[in-house]
């Protein structure tokens, strides 16, 4: 019988070593706890077999994983989980952390219902965690892969737009040269700038995206008095109004109202907004900017800067990602004869989102499909 039950403790060390699987007896009152010689092999640590303070293993537990590991335990010794599973780190004897499924069960409790007893299993999860990295590595890739694929193709779609008014109007002026005439061929000149621009600003946007993504776009932050940049920014994006039949109307800015911003920065938000309040809104809609004191999530002075428009809306599907870097939500503004208008690349709000945290501020967006859109911006006061 001696003989085999050695055979039998034999072959169940063999199991547990070559599964890398650990047994464990937890003594919660005495806070003492045994782990199989094997598992102690398997990390690396002295083999023995006599049991050790809880706190030497814990203190092998990543810091990150400790107190949610020890409050799960600790609910399944008050009785509130039929059992414990929990999934952490553990630091083996090379510094190295493992990830390990740890389950157990209360196996003896005294007359008050207090635990006694737990014992359970470690299961070395290390190589599946290694897997599911490399899977989701291998996804990020793929994705990575069809994004710049969609990114090439949407701004092969987007450039194509202005490349085709200005190749179409130099066309028509190259016909039309020496032939008089002279107010048609300076619409000609008036669409192939515009175009141009718009052009311009496209590849401005994808650019400024690029660097910040690199870190390598820097602000310079200065007092910025709010009623110049915003009459800036009506001023060019005065044709795009004027396109679609929409009117911007005077602004509810405060006398003296500075911020805390880099100027140009400062109106490129702004015209973007602005743009974008423009293009989807509807024929005859209107857009208004509203500012007002306000405290920041850190009590200081702020401005809050309310720009609302009357426009289509967004849906709630569509809010969720609007301030995803190439992504136009399937939206296509149009001017008030309904021809389709060059949008740009999707980079507008991405950009506009990064440059005003840049600038120590926040942004958020509320809308309703079919109710208009209003933008809520932050940003630090400056002395007036």
């Amino acid at each position: 019988m001696q003989k085999e039950l050695n055979a039998l403790e034999q072959r169940w060390g063999l199991a547990l070593q070559s599964a890398s699987f650990g047994v464990w007896d937890l003594d919660p009152v005495a806070q003492r706890v045994h782990y199989s010689p094997e598992w102690k092999a398997e990390l690396g640590y002295a083999v023995n077999d006599e049991p050790e303070p809880t706190a030497v293993w814990r203190s092998r537990v990543h810091p990150d994983d400790l107190d949610t590991m020890l409050a799960e335990l600790g609910r399944h010794l008050e009785g509130r989980t039929e059992a414990y599973t929990f999934e952490f780190r553990l630091r083996a004897a090379d510094g190295r952390y493992r990830w390990v499924l740890s389950r157990g069960r209360v196996a003896a409790r005294d007359h008050q219902g207090r635990a006694l007893r737990v014992v359970g299993t470690l299961t070395d999860l290390s190589d599946r965690r290694e897997v599911e990295a490399l899977r989701a590595e291998r996804d990020r890739v793929a994705a990575a892969s069809q994004a710049k694929t969609e990114f090439l193709a949407r701004m092969s779609h987007e450039l194509r737009t202005p490349l085709n008014a200005v190749l179409g109007f130099a066309q028509l002026l190259k016909q039309s040269l020496g032939q008089g005439e002279p107010e048609a061929q300076r619409h000609h000149v008036a669409l192939i700038e515009q175009a141009g621009w718009h052009l311009l600003g496209m590849i401005d946007d994808v650019l400024d995206l690029s660097r910040v993504q690199n870190g390598q776009l820097a602000l310079q932050l200065e007092p910025v008095p709010l009623a110049p940049a915003w009459q800036a920014a009506c001023e060019t994006q005065a044709p795009l109004a004027a396109a679609m039949g929409v009117q911007v109307l005077p602004p509810e800015l405060p006398a003296g109202a500075k911020v805390h911003a880099d100027p140009a920065r400062l109106r490129q938000v702004l015209g973007h907004l602005l743009g974008n309040a423009l293009k989807y809104n509807r024929r005859g809609g209107q857009v208004q900017l509203r500012a007002a004191p306000a405290a920041g999530p850190d009590g200081s002075a702020c401005w809050q800067l309310q720009l609302q428009d009357t426009g289509i809306g967004i849906s709630a599907v569509q809010r969720a990602h609007v301030f995803e870097p190439f992504n136009r939500l399937g939206r296509q503004a149009h001017s008030t004869d309904g021809s389709p208008m060059a949008d740009g690349v999707g980079v507008g709000l991405a950009l506009t989102r990064w440059l005003v945290q840049a600038m120590g501020g926040h942004i958020a967006l509320a809308s309703e499909e079919g109710q208009g859109t209003t933008v809520t911006l932050h940003l630090p006061a400056a002395p007036a």
